[in-house]
Formats: structure tokens, sequence, C-alpha cells
């Protein structure tokens, strides 16, 4: 099992997340929010410890297209069965890296859509950040937001990942 593949979500699981109309099983949304903007397998397993079946719902999320493996030559084993990346949906511009500022943002701004939509005011100022002044000025609203919605230690959970997304 090759831990160091990475993963992304593809524009149909970007569709998943941040829509209304929700296809996906409970689990398998979890498992795709965690994947976010990339992660690695074996963060990904780190995340999710007690996912037991991430290998096989990984294997569904491929071949169903909500997320692609970012590099084509690594292969993820399952229980049972071997995903090979690199079928569901290429993509059709090559990728540019992603800033810090940017994943931390995307970040802030997957949590909020899972949790208040992406209606909500706290939503709407993340996605108009464009600079670390205004990010450090809205981050603080959206942790209010989920603390009323979710919980406190949600809300701090929410805030320390995207403050060490920025650290890099």
């Amino acid at each position: 099992m090759d831990m160091t593949v990475q993963l992304s979500r593809t524009e149909k699981g970007q569709d998943e997340i941040f829509n209304l109309g929700h296809t996906l099983r409970p689990r398998q949304r979890q498992i795709l929010f965690s994947i976010g903007n990339g992660i690695s397998f074996g963060d990904l397993r780190g995340k999710l410890p007690n996912c037991t079946e991430l290998g096989t719902m990984l294997n569904e999320l491929l071949q169903d297209g909500y997320i692609q493996a970012l590099h084509d030559d690594m292969a993820i084993e399952a229980p049972g069965q071997v995903i090979v990346p690199g079928n569901p949906a290429p993509s059709s511009a090559p990728a540019q890296p992603m800033t810090n500022l940017e994943a931390s943002r995307g970040y802030v701004l997957e949590f909020l859509a899972t949790l208040v939509g992406t209606k909500s005011p706290a939503y709407r100022q993340m996605s108009e950040v464009q600079d670390m002044a205004s990010f450090n000025k809205v981050l603080p609203m959206c942790r209010k937001v989920v603390a009323a919605v979710a919980s406190p230690r949600q809300a701090a959970e929410m805030e320390a990942e995207a403050t060490k997304r920025l650290a890099g």
C-alpha cells in the first residue's frame, strides 16, 4: 500500500461538497471532505484511523469520478482489490501550485459549506478574501459561526487547521 499517493477532489467531488443535492453516503462525504484540495493516502489514513473501509470507499469515489490521484504511476491497495489512479476525470489544464493562503481559505470554505452552507455571510466573506489581512479579519467570524452551529471544539479545530495550512 503506497501511503504517498496524493488524492484530490474532481469537479464532480467539489459539486458534491458545495451543492445542496447530496448523492453520497455520509461516511463517503466525510472522506471526500477530508480529502479537500489534496492529501496523501497516509495523511488521510491518519485523519480517519477508525475507518476500516477506507480503501473500499476510496475505490468507489475514484471509480465514480469524485476524486482523482495526482500521480498516475501509483496504486492504492484496498482489501481484495487494487486501485489504479489516473482514470477518473483527467484535468485538461495543468495544476497550478496552491499558496498557503489559498489552501487555508479553501479549507475554511469547505468547512463552512459543510456545516452552514454556501449562502451564509461567513462563507461569502471568506470567499472574497484575497490577502492575509482580510483572511485574519474574517477567520474569527467564521470560528464564531462554526461554534454557534456545531460546537466550540469544532470551531477551534477548524481555526487550528486553517492556521496550520497558512504556515505550510
